[in-house]
């Protein structure tokens, strides 16, 4: 007989996100577990149309309890936790069903990828162009915690606030593995006012969890993140200066603050914290990144492509890391090496904007076009075919004054989505005198973009010649 997998789930107020969350994992759950700790819109509808088995615990500003009233519901084999903000892509259920099949002596921990737009805060990672499941937003930073176990009574989470449950799991001798499959937060998609109370609540219960042992300096980082989270440098700041007030050589506390230092323009007492933080470990790649940008920005490249040739040392899967590295070699005034790493990060990362746009400006630089071509016409030969990229290779021919090749581009880019790239197939019809044809493709820019300001100037320039 096949394992079993019950998900188990606390929501309040969830008319907006629970469907999707269930949608997503449904095929491979036996039952859905829900405690509604005081939900006054349609949430508990939405459970009930998916068969959810429903309980009721009145909020009380602690989670675990909550928890482990929706652990009471389940019956099956496994149990796996999600929040309705939270999906599983449809590409990993299969992994997730495997795990069931293994053995009940192991539990496993999950990576969830915070979404957010937010770029200060510790342990980004840019989203890759074209991830679906992003949704726009421009990258995410990670947390870990056990989600998936054995059905056990006697598994607890515990904790007012970030709760856990690996603890009691680790006392009746289960192991902890980590399991590939990323876990999708959407928190940030949330109504506004509601994602601004629902922040102000957990940064409450943070300091609520501080004040009741003010000598656990994790309680001040975490702390420290929530408002973060928020913008709150300064209070970010001071939390993480609590933690090390307790644990002097607290690495990520010192990590973290270097990161909020930065935010409040406080460029030199950033580097010392972030040194620090190196000094205690060096295996650090968001340390070493952030390090790296102070630097950029007060202009010492040589001592930030050190720091960015660390942070991808220790993480060599950073997406963003081999332009940081571009930046901060031609900052240093070696544009012939810093145009390798930009290549080397377009080729890696082919659909991401900013590659493109440093690999172009620094060919640019070198008077090295037709080598740029050569690269632009291999990427899309290769199959990936975006508007930016045709556009990007219509301008390098056009600088060439090779306009037959120009105007295939930028049609191409037209085409693949890019209006704007009528208006630069405009220009060259016009500079080679054909002035209807010129006509026809500025308006199809105005068409799709009726504010845009050069089609609208080179219109006028045209009709003057059909008159």
């Amino acid at each position: 007989m096949a394992a079993t997998i019950a998900l188990a789930m606390i929501v309040k107020d969830e008319e907006d996100q629970l469907a999707d969350c269930l949608a997503s994992v449904k095929d491979i759950v036996s039952e859905i577990c829900i405690v509604d700790t005081g939900s006054t819109d349609f949430t508990m509808e939405i459970a009930r149309k998916f068969g959810a088995k429903i309980g009721v615990y009145l909020w009380s500003d602690d989670f675990s309890a909550m928890r482990n009233e929706s652990l009471r519901l389940c019956t099956a084999d496994w149990i796996f936790v999600l929040d309705a903000d939270e999906r599983v892509a449809k590409e990993d259920l299969p992994r997730l069903k495997a795990l069931a099949k293994g053995p009940h002596d192991c539990c496993y921990r999950f990576t969830t990828r915070n979404y957010t737009n937010n770029k200060a805060i510790a342990d980004f990672q840019p989203s890759e162009s074209g991830d679906e499941h992003a949704k726009g937003f421009a990258g995410w930073f990670p947390s870990n915690k056990v989600r998936f176990f054995p059905n056990r009574r006697n598994a607890k989470f515990q904790g007012q606030v970030h709760e856990l449950v690996n603890q009691s799991l680790e006392q009746q001798g289960i192991r902890v593995l980590d399991c590939p499959v990323p876990i999708h937060h959407y928190n940030l998609l949330k109504d506004p006012d509601r994602l601004r109370k629902k922040q102000a609540k957990y940064i409450q219960m943070g300091r609520e969890k501080a004040a009741a042992d003010p000598k656990d300096p994790k309680a001040h980082i975490e702390l420290g993140a929530q408002y973060a989270e928020v913008g709150d440098w300064q209070n970010a700041a001071s939390s993480y200066r609590e933690a090390l007030k307790l644990d002097p050589r607290n690495a990520i506390a010192l990590r973290d603050l270097g990161g909020a230092l930065h935010m409040l323009n406080r460029p030199d007492e950033a580097k010392r914290a972030l040194q620090l933080a190196l000094e205690i470990d060096k295996a650090q790649p968001a340390a070493w990144r952030n390090l790296g940008v102070v630097l950029a920005e007060t202009k010492e490249w040589e001592a930030a492509c050190e720091c960015f040739r660390n942070a991808l040392k220790y993480d060599p899967a950073w997406p963003d890391g081999r332009r940081y590295l571009s930046v901060a070699i031609e900052g240093a005034g070696r544009l012939e090496e810093a145009s390798t790493e930009s290549r080397a990060a377009l080729e890696q990362n082919p659909r991401d904007q900013e590659n493109l746009k440093l690999f172009v400006h620094q060919m640019l630089r070198l008077e090295k076009r037709a080598e740029a071509r050569t690269v632009l016409l291999g990427i899309i030969e290769g199959g990936v075919k975006n508007a930016e990229l045709f556009n990007a290779l219509a301008e390098l021919f056009f600088y060439d004054n090779m306009f037959d090749a120009s105007k295939k581009h930028f049609l191409a880019a037209a085409t693949a989505g890019l209006p704007a790239a009528y208006n630069n197939l405009g220009v060259v019809l016009f500079k080679q005198h054909l002035y209807a044809e010129a006509k026809q493709a500025f308006e199809k820019c105005l068409v799709a973009v009726p504010n845009h300001p050069g089609a609208a100037s080179n219109l006028k320039k045209v009709l003057a010649h059909l008159q």
